[in-house]
């Protein structure tokens, strides 16, 4: 029977299980808590899977009428989505033999986005990038003189991340029990370093006291999955009993 544990898990990926054989036995009123935690800031904080869609329809219709883009989500702010689509259109362009153009830029005071466009911009269909550029969801344009976007652009689908562990309860979000031991945002810049290191460390029952498995995963404000495109995720954990200080 272990009095305390400190347990370190590692991997490429924000969802880290480990098995162990023989099984990890400790007292009924043990608790556990994050220790740790490190990896590089490469989360998405602007394209995802639900807002990385622009469709331009060309006027008049050329060869080929109408163009989805999906831009990627390495794409970390509206500088690197405008240059995506300027190599792009060059491509589209010189195959399709169009002559589309588009161009968007941020107000660095207001966060408004300025777009340029000789085509036809369709915002309304699912998982279109509009939010992102802070448009509603409708058809507009062309915009032969920049147009300024409706509200601020939203820059960050990321509030906070949160560090899940399937053997820890204790935790809410919301009127829903969780399995949260940890939350966080990363506010240093893409590619710098994440180091987590809570000063009072706080403390979430055990429901089990046989662990075989643990997996921690990391999810955002609604418990999402996210993405750190591979980078080194090492999280440590400390289990003891309830009242002790080791």
């Amino acid at each position: 029977m272990h009095e305390s544990i400190t347990l370190n898990l590692t991997g490429n990926s924000t969802v880290l299980s480990v098995n162990y054989f023989p099984s990890l036995n400790v007292y009924e009123d043990s608790e556990i808590a994050l220790l740790s935690l490190q990896t590089c800031n490469s989360f998405p904080n602007i394209i995802n899977p639900t807002n990385n869609r622009l469709r331009i329809k060309s006027i008049p219709p050329d060869r080929i009428a109408k163009i989805q883009f999906f831009v990627p989500v390495e794409c970390r702010d509206i500088e690197d989505i405008n240059k995506y689509m300027v190599e792009e259109l060059s491509q589209v362009n010189k195959v399709y033999g169009t002559k589309l153009t588009f161009s968007v830029r941020i107000d660095p005071v207001d966060f408004r986005t300025y777009i340029k466009c000789n085509g036809i911009l369709n915002f309304e269909h699912p998982y279109s990038i509009a939010p992102v550029f802070g448009y509603r969801k409708k058809v507009c344009g062309p915009f032969h003189e920049e147009h300024r976007s409706d509200k601020a652009a939203n820059l960050n689908t990321i509030n906070s991340i949160k560090v899940m562990c399937n053997i820890a309860h204790g935790s809410f979000n919301n009127q829903l029990q969780s399995h949260s031991i940890y939350e966080f945002f990363p506010s240093g810049r893409r590619g710098t370093k994440v180091v987590q290191s809570p000063v009072n460390l706080i403390y979430y029952r055990l429901n089990k006291t046989d662990i075989n498995s643990i997996t921690v995963q990391l999810v955002d404000q609604n418990n999402n999955p996210i993405d750190n495109f591979n980078e080194t995720l090492t999280v440590v954990l400390h289990i003891k009993r309830h009242g002790s200080h080791h």
